[in-house]
């Protein structure tokens, strides 16, 4: 997001750090606020320790079924290439 401080950058830098992007007018509940809430999604474990944190699904979770449908409508050349990217074959 364009407000925070740390940006995804992918690859060996992981983050890059954006100060700018932090606003100053904040008021100490709600940074306590903001805190709490990545110490309760876990963010804030990941942070302190240097890590980029993952970004979330904007779609919603598959079923069991729906993946299973979709694996087994591959081709066998996507199949390949799947499991390949997985660490497979």
């Amino acid at each position: 997001m364009a407000s925070s401080l740390y940006h995804e950058a992918g690859g060996e830098v992981g983050a890059t750090t954006h100060p700018s992007h932090v606003s100053d007018d904040l008021l100490r509940g709600d940074v306590q606020k903001t805190v709490d809430a990545a110490r309760k999604d876990g963010s804030l474990d990941i942070l302190s320790r240097g890590g980029v944190v993952p970004t979330k699904s904007t779609e919603p979770a598959k079923t069991r079924e729906q993946v299973r449908a979709e694996f087994l409508n591959m081709t066998p050349e996507e199949r390949i290439r799947l499991l390949r990217e997985r660490g497979g074959r």
